[in-house]
């Protein structure tokens, strides 16, 4: 499997893989352990700013099963698709107000749009923190296994 990864990671798209050895052993940590470790991996990567790209080819050549990947995968990127959503809302909803046949919206109607859009990429930014703590853990407890 060690041997897989690394030909899948030498692609031209996965090079950086090559600098960057941490991301490479979490890559090889989430390819192991049971089924819900396989799952925990793949959501807190897909949350984290973890490039889609690479880890969709690496989840092969490490061995990640079909059911925590697919799981993980739609957890893990349910918190960018509400940004995303809701992003577009809002902005519909400013454009909206501002023709001619809608009247406008209320100062109130304004800051709750602008409080409601901070919040959501605050919980987002605070997410994906705990996600990049949860996977350096993760990292650790690896690399404790191999050293023992």
């Amino acid at each position: 499997m060690e041997k897989s990864l690394e030909l899948a990671c030498s692609y031209p798209p996965l090079g950086w893989l090559e600098r960057y050895p941490d991301q490479a052993a979490m890559l090889r940590a989430a390819g192991g352990g049971t089924w819900f470790h396989q799952f925990r991996a793949v959501t807190l990567i897909r949350i984290s700013p973890f490039p889609y790209v690479v880890y969709n080819y690496c989840a092969v050549a490490t061995g990640v099963k079909y059911g925590p990947y697919m799981a993980g995968s739609l957890l893990g990127m349910v918190p960018e698709n509400f940004v995303a959503i809701y992003t577009g809302t809002l902005i519909r909803k400013l454009a909206d107000a501002s023709t001619e046949e809608e009247k406008g919206m209320s100062v109130l109607q304004i800051v709750l749009n602008i409080l409601g859009f901070v919040a959501t990429v605050l919980t987002t930014v605070l997410i994906m923190k705990y996600a990049k703590r949860q996977l350096e853990a993760m990292r650790k407890e690896e690399e404790a296994l191999l050293l023992q």
